[in-house]
């Protein structure tokens, strides 16, 4: 290398040493709890919600509550009894007389309950009694005479008692005497009349029978989600002081290189081939590996490989992997291995 590039490449590392750099800010960790409780807990619940937690000595402080309810269905059945007044006595008119649907809401349920054809029930609603005339007739044949005395004055039939009111006598049989003709025989006719009563109906009354089912929603427990983010603790000085010679800077340089050196390789699997999609730094005190891609990746199957320092200084210890808003808790066993998200 000519001199004319060493001095440049001096002038360049001073000018850059020369100002602060600090270091990025860890992103934060974050821990999600899901709760559910009854109906009747919940606001007893909510009121013990934590403000701050401790995790694996990391406080975590509550950043979001989130409430789902979750509701269940109740049911009942309805059966009740509708009337109507019937002027036919005929089943089908009386049935028309009824909605064949009726929507129903009571006690904050609410459904269709429907007719019974079956359940049909006609009776008498208003009636009155009638009296009526009813007649009877006897004949009495060869009589010899024309009177009353062996003819029964009333007749009792079939419960009712008929009076004798119009007795008609004809001549059925004379004798020529001395040139007249006398009747010797007669034929008797006699009515009778009795009374009688019968019901006058006016209408009848119908009854029918509804039955259904009712329904109502209610909420029966909620779902609490909490979202709890790591307490930021006191940022560390990553200044780097001024460089005070060429030969310095590049010391510190090539420092930082290596500090920031890739030690994490991501793939994704496209078409059933791996593709890097992302390289990551992971420092000692590290745990946390944020696999979310840059660009919208081809499938959820992923696989990390460790360089073989990080794998040692991993080996059998927890680390977190992080997938968007998802969070894996995952033990280091090789240092390759395969996730699906």
């Amino acid at each position: 290398m000519n001199k004319v590039k060493i001095v440049g490449l001096s002038l360049l590392l001073l000018v850059v040493f020369s100002t602060n750099c600090f270091a990025k800010t860890e992103e934060l960790k974050i821990h999600q709890e899901n709760r559910t409780v009854s109906i009747e807990n919940a606001e007893e619940y909510k009121s013990n919600i934590e403000n701050e937690i401790t995790l694996d000595g990391i406080v975590y402080h509550l950043k979001d509550i989130k409430e789902q309810e979750n509701k269940v269905t109740l049911t009942k059945n309805k059966e009740f009894k509708e009337q109507a007044i019937d002027k036919t006595n005929d089943k089908y008119s009386a049935l028309a007389l009824f909605e064949e649907k009726i929507q129903i809401e009571e006690d904050g349920y609410t459904g269709i309950v429907e007719l019974q054809n079956d359940s049909l029930d006609l009776k008498i609603n208003d009636s009155y009694i009638e009296p009526y005339k009813v007649t009877l007739k006897r004949e009495y044949n060869n009589v010899l005479a024309n009177e009353l005395n062996d003819i029964p004055k009333t007749i009792e039939a079939n419960g009712t008692t008929y009076y004798l009111i119009d007795p008609v006598w004809n001549v059925a049989q004379t004798q020529n005497i001395d040139g007249h003709n006398i009747p010797i025989a007669y034929h008797g006719i006699m009515n009778y009349e009795g009374i009688k009563e019968r019901r006058i109906i006016r209408n009848y009354i119908a009854t029918v029978t509804y039955k259904g089912t009712l329904e109502k929603e209610e909420t029966d427990s909620i779902t609490y989600h909490l979202t709890y983010e790591e307490v930021q603790t006191k940022e560390k000085d990553y200044t780097i002081p001024v460089v005070a010679t060429t030969t310095a800077g590049i010391a510190i340089f090539s420092g930082i290189i290596i500090f920031k050196r890739k030690n994490i390789y991501i793939y994704n699997n496209k078409n059933n081939n791996w593709k890097l999609i992302k390289k990551l730094h992971l420092a000692k005190n590290e745990r946390l590996i944020n696999i979310t891609p840059l660009t919208p990746s081809v499938s959820r199957k992923y696989k990390i490989v460790l360089s073989n320092k990080l794998y040692h200084a991993l080996l059998h210890s927890n680390i977190t992997i992080k997938y968007f808003d998802k969070q894996y808790i995952y033990e280091v066993k090789e240092k390759e291995f395969e996730i699906y998200v």
